[in-house]
């Protein structure tokens, strides 16, 4: 028979060296002896240190080892008892994966529930839209300016070099496959009504999702963990007006702006290197835009501008009010960014279908 004895304080504070002695018990325990528990000795123990016990009680027991208790007082025996009946290993908690078609049912509910609360969201902010509309000395003229101020400023330049570059290559490879043709001076219509209509506002829109959208999903979120929006509400200050619709607003402005700028910055690259591997002057370029270009091809790329800036206000800003944790910010600005691209691509391609079906 092996014995064990239970001696001093067994509390929370000073329960390491009991820790450290019962495991070398158990592995050198006999698995044919039976396991003795003495109590003689003991001055003090908690609940820590009865579930430690108990711990070792039911790995003997699973290994078929009788396990003896001995000289315990009818309190200490009550405690273990009553945590013994109630005692789970976390070995027995067996996590139980749910069935495919549970999975997909719960998938199914959980996207239709994101959708309805999407569109909830987007009615409440038509509804303070109009609202606005009617009584516009509340619209808040100063958080729309700061709010232009950081989406497009900081901005531009990357922009301006990612757009010139963009240009640049697309006018190259452009004029080094219709030069197979004969027909290299074509890539400068050709390059130019493609990067107005498709490339350059999609682009710009892409730069500010990735910027403007983490940076609404990361600064809401962090002012409902840090319960600035539940003290606006509780001083009777509704979001929608003083965080959202300000930050909407902004992008509809900025956003217009940015695809002209970055059709500029195209522009100006596709003028470099037909410049210098066509050699065709600056004059020429501009001259053959003027003629072949219509004003619809740039026209049509910065009226999609206004509605991009909407899509990524709103996913951003719906993302951010999402947040109900320190955790979740990273997840939530991750799906901002995705779900801002996403849609921008389904967006970009409708109007794209459309206008030509139009004409436009």
């Amino acid at each position: 028979m092996n014995i064990f004895e239970i001696n001093d304080s067994w509390e929370y504070h000073n329960l390491t060296p009991q820790i450290k002695e019962l495991n070398k018990f158990y592995k050198n325990t006999n698995t044919k002896d039976e396991i003795t528990f003495d109590f003689k000795n003991l001055e003090e123990i908690d609940s820590s240190g009865i579930i430690l016990i108990i711990k070792y009680i039911i790995l003997y027991e699973r290994n078929s080892i009788k396990v003896n208790i001995e000289n315990i007082s009818s309190k200490h025996k009550k405690m273990l008892h009553l945590y013994k009946n109630n005692y789970v290993h976390k070995d027995a908690l067996i996590e139980q994966k749910p069935f495919f078609l549970e999975r997909i049912g719960k998938d199914v509910f959980e996207t239709s529930n994101n959708f309805k609360n999407f569109l909830y969201f987007i009615g409440r902010l038509v509804t303070y839209f109009f609202y606005l509309l009617l009584h516009p000395s509340k619209i808040r003229f100063k958080a729309i300016v700061n709010q232009i101020e950081i989406a497009a400023i900081p901005i531009i330049p990357i922009v301006a070099l990612a757009l010139f570059l963009v240009g640049f290559v697309t006018a190259y490879q452009g004029a080094e496959q219709l030069g197979k043709f004969g027909a290299s001076i074509i890539v400068v219509e050709m390059s130019t009504m493609s990067m107005f209509r498709e490339i350059a506002p999609f682009l710009a829109a892409v730069i500010i999702a990735g910027r403007s959208a983490s940076s609404y999903t990361a600064q809401i979120g962090t002012m409902k963990i840090t319960e600035e929006i539940s003290a606006m509400r509780t001083m009777g200050l509704d979001i929608d007006i003083f965080l959202i619709i300000p930050r909407i607003i902004a992008l509809v402005i900025v956003l217009p702006l940015i695809v002209f700028f970055a059709d500029m910055a195209s522009l100006l690259g596709e003028m470099v290197i037909v410049k210098y591997h066509l050699g065709v002057s600056y004059t020429q370029f501009i001259d053959r835009i003027y003629e072949y270009v219509e004003i619809r091809h740039i026209l049509l790329g910065i009226c999609k501008a206004p509605l991009f800036g909407i899509l990524i206000a709103i996913v951003g800003c719906y993302r951010g009010l999402q947040v109900k944790s320190g955790t979740d910010i990273g997840k939530y600005t991750t799906k901002a960014v995705v779900d801002s691209i996403f849609w921008l691509i389904i967006v970009n391609a409708l109007i794209s279908l459309l206008s030509i079906q139009l004409g436009f």
